[in-house]
Order: C-alpha cells, then structure tokens, then sequence
C-alpha cells in the first residue's frame, strides 16, 4: 500500500518537472509569452494546477530572478485572456548595447507616431522614455551622453501627417474599446448615414500618418474601415464582444487584397500588368521596395522592367500609376487610366515625369475616398 502511494507520488512529480520545463522552455523562447487558457488545455491541468505552477516558478527558480532576487514571472492581462510570461528585468537594460537599440527603437516610433505627440499616446511614449531613464538609476548621466542628439541622428519624415490634438477624448474613446475588446457606438462623416451605428472594434491601423479603425458591424456583420478623423462622435456602450479568433479576422487578410488600406466590397481579383523604362535609378526604387505581396518583377530583353500583381481594388493603383507618368506602360487592365483620356491636360500631366517626393504625395487617394458604409 505505502508502496503504490510512493509510486504515486514518484509520477506525479514527475509530471510536474516535466510540465514546469514545458512552461519554462515556453517562456525563455517567446516573448509573448504563453497564453493561460492554451497552457492549461495543453498540459491537461486544472487553474489550481495552473497556480501551484506558477507560485513554484516564483519561489524556486533561482534563474528566474533579477539581481534583487525579484521573481520575472508575471501575469498579465489583454483584455479577458491571461497570458503567463518573462517580464524584462531591469539589471538587463544597464547593459550598453542593450540599451542603445531600446532607446533607438522608442526614438524611431516616437518620430513615427509624431502626428499623436499631443494625445494620450504620444506622453505616453515620452513617458515610457522617461522610464527607462529612471530604471538605470546612477548610470542616467553616462547613457544620457549616448541619447545626445538622437532626434537628428535618427529622423522619421512623415507623409502629410494628420493633426489629432484635438481629438484626445476621441482616441481614448477607440483606444478603450479595441484593448478592452467593447463595443462603440459611432456617428461617422458618411455621405449616406451619419447616424450612430454598434460597432465592434478589431484593429487600430496606422497607414500614412493616419489611423483607421477596423470594424465589424453588430447589424450586419460586415467588417470595414473607418477614419479615425471622420468619426463624428465616439461612446463607449460597456458591452463586451468576443474578439474573433484568427480563423475568421486576421487584418494582414482582411487588407491583402488591397493596394494600402482601402478596400472594395465584393472586388474582383484584377491582375496588373505594367512596364517600366530602362532607367536604373526607377528600377531599382521599385524592385528594392515591396509594393504587394502578390508582386513579381522580371527585366526584359531591352532592359525595361515588367511588374505584376493582383488586387481586388484599384483605388490606390491608378494615382500610383500616374504618378510615373511617361515612364510607366500599362499592359493590363488596358482601361487602368481611362479616366484620364477624356482630357488632354490629364494627359500631359500625366506624361509629366515626377519627382519622387510629388510621387509620394500622389499615392493617397484623395479626401472622400470611398470608405464602406456599415
């Protein structure tokens, strides 16, 4: 009998070595961590389970702990979904390299997100700058000296940015809602409904120094985009939703068969078709960027550049397009740039050849572009 209870026992901490392995391998090698609900599910465990493992990652791994003998395992939380995970110790960023690339990569999105400097986003970006200044304690001063003139040495140039300093209370409005996975209730600059519709909001995009709000419809169940700018009046209606898994939304999906952000309803895959002139400098911009993922380039026999690819919308093909002007055949669909033929002055501005700051500026498609309705 004692025999069999020892045996027992021999399993089950076995299994519990063995699933704390499984947690710790998990954690050290993603970043994200492990979400609560898929490791108990996989490991087969019980939420007391889940706990004891989690208070014994705490107390007894050493190795888990910064130089205060302070445990790194945290949970945190994303909306209602748990996730355990490897909280950034503190002794780590006191390194030099360490600390550099930090401090580069809040230096570069702080420049990218520049247009929000004045909204809650934007003080909590120098906020959280602040931060990691304070978290090196004595050392401020020597890192200081490496920080000197960041904002030159590293610099952002933004596209046309948008002004949000007004729209604070808006942006926290959405900022609440998406995070905290709540409907809202939204009045939005439509030419055929400006009244409130309920809308579910999946994911914030920022495209162009712009923010547009992904959403789904609670009436129709359509899922489209909207202009944060646009929205007329935001409110949070309390009500929770449960945000679809990837299977069914994932926004790399729901914009790939776009040329940017802008979608057509019910589009047609449209294959384009366009030639390039024998210029170095113009081939290389274009095969050195990815303009969609379904592109492929090939150069001709008398050096001239072929590029294809499929979109479901040519909303932001066409102003791409022209803005090569002569340096650009299409081949197909031979009605691209149909609409220009009506008018010989479209023509010859189109023939025009652009500098590639006018050719930045003529990829946006202008105000009122069409954005569905709900």
């Amino acid at each position: 009998m004692n025999r069999d209870c020892c045996d027992e026992s021999d399993k089950t901490d076995k299994t519990k070595a063995l699933n704390l392995a499984r947690i710790v391998f998990k954690l050290t090698t993603d970043p994200r961590g492990w979400r609560v609900d898929r490791l108990i599910d996989e490991l087969g465990i019980a939420d007391r389970t889940y706990r004891d493992y989690r208070q014994t990652l705490k107390e007894q791994f050493e190795e888990l702990k910064d130089k205060q003998r302070r445990t790194l395992i945290e949970e945190v939380k994303d909306g209602e979904t748990r996730y355990l995970r490897l909280r950034d110790s503190e002794d780590s960023i006191t390194d030099e390299s360490v600390f550099v690339s930090r401090m580069t990569a809040l230096e570069m999105a702080r420049q990218a997100f520049g247009f929000l400097q004045n909204t809650d986003v934007g003080r909590d970006i120098e906020t959280f700058r602040q931060d990691i200044f304070n978290r090196v304690g004595d050392r401020t001063y020597v890192y200081r000296s490496l920080t000197k003139n960041l904002d030159r040495k590293l610099y952002y140039l933004p596209h046309a940015p948008k002004d949000y300093s007004r729209q604070g209370q808006k942006l926290r409005t959405v900022l609440r809602g998406l995070i905290g996975s709540r409907v809202l209730s939204i009045a939005y600059d439509s030419p055929t409904n400006r009244l409130p519709r309920l809308v579910e909001p999946l994911t914030l995009i920022q495209w162009r120094s712009a923010l547009y709000l992904v959403v789904r419809s609670r009436e129709k169940k359509g899922i489209y985009i909207m202009a944060v700018d646009r929205m007329l009046e935001v409110k949070s209606t309390g009500q929770g939703f449960h945000y679809p898994p990837p299977e069914v939304y994932h926004p790399e999906r729901f914009t790939e068969g776009g040329f940017g952000i802008f979608q057509q309803k019910d589009g047609v895959p449209t294959r384009v078709e366009l030639v390039f002139a024998n210029k170095r400098p113009l081939k290389l911009d274009l095969t050195e960027r990815r303009w969609h993922d379904t592109q492929h380039t090939e150069e001709l026999p008398d050096g001239r550049l072929r590029m294809t690819f499929t979109v479901r919308t040519l909303v932001e093909v066409r102003p791409w397009v022209r803005s090569y002007g002569a340096d650009v055949e299409v081949i197909t669909p031979v009605d691209l740039l149909a609409q220009d033929t009506n008018s010989d002055t479209t023509r010859k501005r189109a023939a025009a050849p652009r500098t590639r700051k006018q050719r930045n500026a003529e990829t946006v498609p202008a105000p009122g572009s069409p954005l569905p309705d709900a």
